[in-house]
């Protein structure tokens, strides 16, 4: 049976025409497509909490009930742990006075162990990103208290490239004053507002998981 040149190429044209929309959506749903650091970088801290979104229910099925599970471990080895994003992020709190000196911006030299539980979470690049935020209380000027937390947010970032996986996704911000949880006026609500937050954001390999 011969078949001419005008059939094949319409044949191929289709073929193509058909193959497209699915070559798009496979590329659309890689969760490694666009997991780019600098890009992170430019984000807002809401921003970057939400991203990278999941996009079925077997994946946020299977991601609750992971971070469920990470944050019931972490709440075993006494940090504070709240879950975010309906159960997808895992939140930890770490007072800054139990990491840093008062007014100081290196790491005290308890804080390595105080840290380092959290280090197992950040062995595997595409499990987790890490988004983690310094705050102080408004003791002082504005301008000093986001000196103060930006010099800590250094001092950690620092701590954390000598100690973690140095492929996985970290995204620092220095709030100083300006997201405070309870109320300045007391000792005990300012000694709140001093923390550091870690946010366990879901990676591309822990939403592959979710697939599979």
């Amino acid at each position: 049976m011969k078949i001419s040149l005008g059939s094949l190429l319409k044949a191929l044209c289709l073929m193509v025409l058909i193959a497209a929309p699915f070559a798009g959506r496979a590329e659309a749903d890689d969760p490694w497509l666009n997991y780019d650091e600098a890009m992170f970088m430019d984000m807002d801290l809401d921003e970057n909490i939400a991203t990278p979104k999941l996009q079925s229910n077997e994946e946020r099925q299977f991601v609750r009930s992971y971070m469920r599970g990470v944050a019931s471990d972490l709440v075993r080895k006494k940090f504070t742990v709240d879950l975010d994003r309906d159960d997808e992020v895992v939140v930890v709190t770490v007072p800054t006075d139990r990491i840093f000196l008062p007014n100081d911006t290196l790491l005290s030299p308890r804080a390595p162990g105080v840290l380092n539980p959290l280090l197992s979470y950040m062995k595997d690049a595409g499990i987790f990103k890490i988004v983690y935020t310094v705050h102080t209380d408004n003791t002082g000027s504005k301008a000093y208290n986001n000196e103060l937390s930006q010099q800590r947010v250094n001092s950690l970032y620092d701590w954390m490239l000598d100690n973690v996986n140095e492929d996985i996704v970290i995204i620092p911000y220095a709030m100083g004053d300006s997201d405070p949880v309870a109320d300045n006026d007391t000792r005990k609500g300012r000694a709140e507002n001093r923390r550091v937050e870690f946010y366990f954001i879901p990676g591309p390999d822990l939403i592959l998981q979710g697939r599979k």
